[in-house]
């Protein structure tokens, strides 16, 4: 079997220090945090541990690297910056900045509360950031997995809101559980109501230990309801297939569907690991600081991993668990919505990116991608 072309990426998604976070999610893929049950919220506010980020420093010299060669190797017009908390990391804005003048699009993904307004103007100045907000509800038993003291809840409803009263963009990542899909009618209603309305894409929990925290059959309905609401919510919504995808994948308890993410976007992590999808961290292709990254830069898609990950349904275990916003992709793929309907998000909405993604798509459907 010849080996796969070449990937046409667009992206890279930069994890920075995954296991430090100052909220405690209580299903966690990394399954490590900062706060614990006896914390209290000055612990949230001002963690004891938090990293820094200079040229010079240790974690400044080794993603400025990372950064560098993933951009410099593809020539990617998005990066995404998460973590664990990246704004944990004191000085990270000044390697947001920098790495904005060299994207068309930087997209940081964050729970909000260590922002300030101050650096939501210094965002906005940039013309290019987007934030993709984690938040399940925005009432506490909803959100109640992230934060258990409602206290904390409010001051997390407090940042949220003063990041979508921002004028940046927005994307809200809404887990899917038995508690925060019960409200998921009422935290539609109350992103709509905002006059710059984010985009809401909500997905269900995954990894290895999210069983008790699993939408149960009969709460499905909630999504279903949502979905019949589409006409009303549409302006914050993703397209309706994508409901279809998500009712399809909760009803069945897993995913039957191709998932086209990892031919665009890779996975980078701090230390320097390279993962071959943003969504699924159980193996790596190689090291981003190591003397032969380049090689297995032009390596990335060549391999039987590839061909697992890229299949025309799962083959991976981890796979079957696994529906996220990333998903648009894949429905874009499969003609499932138009470009125009993919880059309505403003991840996608810049015209290089868009060009990518439809560059893409043609080579895939000539055959080449298969």
């Amino acid at each position: 079997m010849p080996p796969l072309p070449r990937l046409p990426l667009i992206g890279n998604t930069l994890v920075v220090n995954e296991d430090s976070c100052n909220l405690g999610c209580a299903y966690c893929l990394t399954g490590r945090n900062n706060l614990t049950r006896g914390q209290a919220l000055a612990s949230v506010l001002d963690p004891p541990e938090r990293d820094r980020y200079t040229p010079s420093s240790g974690l400044g010299r080794r993603i400025d690297r990372i950064a560098g060669r993933l951009r410099g190797h593809f020539d990617l017009p998005l990066l995404k910056v998460t973590g664990g908390e990246a704004f944990l990391v004191r000085g990270i804005m000044d390697f947001l900045e920098e790495q904005s003048a060299y994207h068309e699009v930087l997209v940081i993904q964050t729970n909000g509360v260590l922002i300030s307004e101050e650096q939501l103007a210094r965002l906005r100045s940039w013309g290019n950031a987007v934030l993709q907000i984690s938040l399940d509800s925005h009432l506490h038993p909803g959100n109640s997995y992230r934060v258990r003291s409602r206290l904390l809840h409010r001051t997390v409803v407090e940042a949220v809101t003063r990041m979508l009263d921002s004028g940046l963009p927005v994307e809200v990542h809404c887990v899917l559980n038995d508690r925060s899909v019960v409200e998921l009618d009422e935290f539609a209603a109350w992103l709509a109501g905002f006059a710059t309305p984010p985009t809401l894409f909500p997905f269900p929990v995954r990894g290895t230990g999210s069983g008790p925290f699993k939408v149960r059959p009969e709460q499905v309905r909630h999504i279903e309801e949502l979905a019949g609401r589409h006409r009303r919510y549409r302006h914050i919504l993703p397209p309706l297939p994508y409901f279809d995808r998500l009712l399809d994948f909760c009803r069945r308890g897993g995913r039957a569907f191709r998932c086209h993410l990892p031919r665009l976007v890779v996975s980078t992590f701090s230390d320097g690991v390279i993962t071959p999808c943003p969504n699924i961290w159980f193996t790596d292709v190689g090291n981003a600081l190591a003397r032969d990254a380049d090689r297995s830069l032009a390596g990335l898609g060549t391999s039987g991993l590839y061909r697992e990950l890229l299949a025309p349904s799962p083959r991976v275990d981890a796979c079957h668990d696994c529906f996220t916003p990333w998903d648009t992709l894949s429905l874009y793929f499969e003609d499932e919505i138009t470009l125009d309907q993919l880059c309505a998000a403003p991840t996608y909405a810049p015209p290089r990116v868009r060009e990518l993604i439809r560059a893409a798509k043609a080579t895939y459907r000539r055959g080449a991608g298969e």
